[in-house]
């Protein structure tokens, strides 16, 4: 199955919105996972929150649009923090080539590997910079 049924050539956008979703969905069940982690239930999570259970339960299932309020509010229920990292696409884009990265090849009759330089990118002294 497609990750983008009925979009035949995907754009850097398409990809950004489904990078963006999946790093939402990841939020949500992360703190899903400190709530199972503290032995609560939806019932006490929602109590704590002062919402109705069902809206616990569709926060965790990933299918809403949660504000960063729900969101935070949630967090403080279940005693979890989070961090959001904040990078421009061009950016994460080379991160992801560099994690998928898993061979690098030279055709040996025209290049030295001495001439490869197979540190990573970006170098340790601008990785923090992002």
């Amino acid at each position: 199955m497609s990750m983008f049924p009925g979009v035949e050539h995907p754009t850097s956008i398409d990809h950004l919105g489904a990078e963006l979703a999946n790093e939402q969905l990841k939020l949500i069940f992360d703190l899903r996972q400190c709530r199972i982690d503290r032995e609560l239930s939806l019932a006490e999570v929602a109590e704590m929150m002062k919402v109705d259970v069902s809206q616990v339960s569709r926060f965790e299932s990933g299918s809403t649009n949660p504000t960063m309020a729900t969101v935070r509010r949630y967090a403080k229920a279940v005693n979890a923090i989070f961090r959001v990292d904040v990078s421009s696409w061009h950016s994460e884009k080379c991160r992801m080539i560099s994690r998928n990265a898993d061979v690098v090849t030279w055709d040996h009759d025209e290049i030295a590997e001495s001439d490869y330089d197979l540190r990573p990118w970006p170098p340790l002294a601008t990785r923090a910079m992002g």
